[in-house]
């Protein structure tokens, strides 16, 4: 893959990824998470159901830094990115 070719993806990539911090902010603060991952059904019944009364919020405390890592490999492959690049995004 050209330099050209791999930074251009590398770039679509850095523009559509879920930045962790910024994501725990908004969820810790707002509940926001679905909706950064284009999950707008899922993001109005979690608002809706107070978090599932609490139970879906606990449970996205133990699991969202995997949900981001999931949410950002899977951008990574959309773009085309190859094997080596998602190792050494840390993917």
């Amino acid at each position: 893959m050209s330099d050209y070719n791999r930074n251009e993806k590398l770039s679509f990539y850095n523009e559509r990824k879920m930045e962790s911090g910024k994501i725990w902010i908004l969820f810790l603060f707002l509940g926001w998470f679905y909706g950064s991952a284009g999950q707008m059904g899922k993001q109005i019944l979690f608002y809706l159901t107070l978090g599932g009364l609490g139970i879906w919020t606990f449970y996205l405390l133990f699991t969202l830094s995997g949900k981001i890592k999931t949410h950002n490999r899977d951008v990574a492959k959309q773009v085309g990115l190859n094997q080596e690049d998602l190792v050494m995004l840390g993917l």
